[in-house]
């Protein structure tokens, strides 16, 4: 299946590293991938936020029916990006399992 991903950046430069550890984590979520249409995510630094929830990582998973979102945020980039995928996996395995 062709995987449609979309990776944006809100204030911050989205490098090729940034860029690949999000296709690579987002491979957990294709477990789903019969029904996923597409997957956006949104990469944020925050500058005036508290240092502890200063960069954001949000994803909106497109899938036939209502579409997940979820967001999570915390003082290191990757780590929110962890934490964004733990709870779209939780998601994702719960809206399949009704």
């Amino acid at each position: 299946m062709d995987k449609d991903i979309i990776i944006s950046g809100v204030h911050l430069e989205l490098t090729d590293a940034l860029k690949q550890i999000v296709l690579e984590k987002s491979e957990k979520l294709f477990r789903h991938e019969g029904r996923i249409i597409r997957i956006r995510f949104e990469l944020e630094h925050a500058h005036t936020k508290d240092p502890e929830t200063e960069f954001i990582a949000k994803g909106h998973i497109e899938i036939q029916g209502p579409d997940i979102i979820a967001s999570a945020a915390s003082n290191d980039l990757y780590k929110s990006i962890d934490l964004l995928i733990q709870k779209l996996d939780r998601q994702l395995g719960e809206h399949f399992r009704k």
